[in-house]
C-alpha cells in the first residue's frame, strides 16, 4: 500500500499549488481521495486519468472535488475521439443534485453513495466512512487491505470520531488547517495541536499533516509535535510507503 500527495493545500489552491487529491495505492487498484481545485494538473504529471479504479471523495466542497469536473470533460472527449473508456466508480456522501447533474451525464463516473459507519468493499478495498462535524456532510475515510490501514481525515472540528476513525492506523492523514491559537474555526476544522492529539490518542503508527496553508507550515508542524513527536507535513508529490 502506498500514498503519494497530488494535492494539500488548505482551502483554495496557491500559486503552484493543489488542493486536497491522494493517490493509495492498494490490492492491485489506484484510488483517489478528494480531486480538489488545481489538483488534476499535478496528477497528470504522474498517472493517466483512465487508470485510476475509484475516486472517494470525502464532502463536496470544491478544494475537495473541484476537478472532478475537468476530469469528467477530459474522459467524455476522449471518448468521442473513440477511446474505449471504462466508467470510473465515484463513491462519497451523496452529491448535491447541481452536482450530479453534470457528473452524472455522459457515462464517466459509476456512482456508488456511502454510508456513515457502513464499512462496504469497493475494487478489493474495505472502506468504513466516519461522519465528522463540517459545515456540510464531510466523512472521515478508513480503507483496509493487504493487512494494512489508511485513515483520512478528510474536514472536520475536534470530535472523539476522528480518534476512533485513526485508531491503530499504520497511517494517517490528517488535516491541520489552523493553529492552536485560531480558534474561529475550530468547529469544522482541526488545529495542528489538534490533529497530533487524535493520532497519539489513536496509536496510529504515522502522522501525515495535510491540508495546511504554506505561510504557517513550520508554526503548524512543531505544534503538531507537541503531542506527536514524528508528525511530518505532507508535501505535493511526495510518497508514502504504508504498513
Amino acid at each position: 500500500m502506498r500514498l503519494t500527495v497530488f494535492g494539500n493545500n488548505a482551502t483554495c489552491p496557491e500559486a503552484d499549488g493543489a488542493c486536497a487529491c491522494y493517490l493509495l495505492e492498494a490490492a492491485g487498484k489506484k484510488i483517489l481521495l478528494d480531486l480538489g481545485d488545481a489538483s488534476l494538473a499535478k496528477l497528470q504529471q504522474k498517472i493517466d486519468l483512465a487508470e485510476i479504479d475509484l475516486i472517494l471523495i470525502s464532502h463536496w466542497h470544491f478544494d475537495h472535488m473541484g476537478d472532478l469536473f475537468c476530469a469528467k470533460y477530459q474522459l467524455e472527449t476522449r471518448a468521442a475521439n473513440g477511446e474505449v473508456m471504462r466508467p470510473i466508480l465515484l463513491a462519497g456522501p451523496a452529491a448535491p443534485p447541481w452536482a450530479m447533474a453534470e457528473l452524472g451525464s455522459g457515462g464517466v463516473f459509476e456512482f456508488c453513495p456511502l454510508e456513515a459507519g457502513r464499512e462496504t468493499t469497493l475494487q478489493g478495498v474495505k472502506v468504513q466512512p466516519f461522519a465528522l462535524p463540517h459545515l456540510i456532510e464531510s466523512y472521515g475515510l478508513r480503507l483496509r487491505a493487504e493487512g494494512k490501514t489508511f485513515a483520512y481525515s478528510g474536514d472536520t472540528g475536534a470530535t472523539d470520531e476522528v480518534q476512533a476513525l485513526a485508531r491503530g492506523a499504520d497511517l494517517f492523514l490528517c488535516e491541520a488547517s489552523l493553529r492552536n491559537e485560531q480558534t474561529a474555526e475550530q468547529g469544522h476544522h482541526l488545529c495542528a495541536g489538534m490533529a497530533g492529539r487524535f493520532a497519539a490518542r489513536a496509536g496510529a503508527r504515522r502522522l501525515v499533516l495535510t491540508h495546511y496553508p504554506a505561510s504557517h507550515a513550520a508554526a503548524i508542524l512543531a505544534q503538531a509535535r507537541q503531542q506527536y513527536p514524528a508528525a511530518v507535513l505532507s508535501r505535493i508529490f511526495e510518497s508514502y510507503e504504508i504498513g
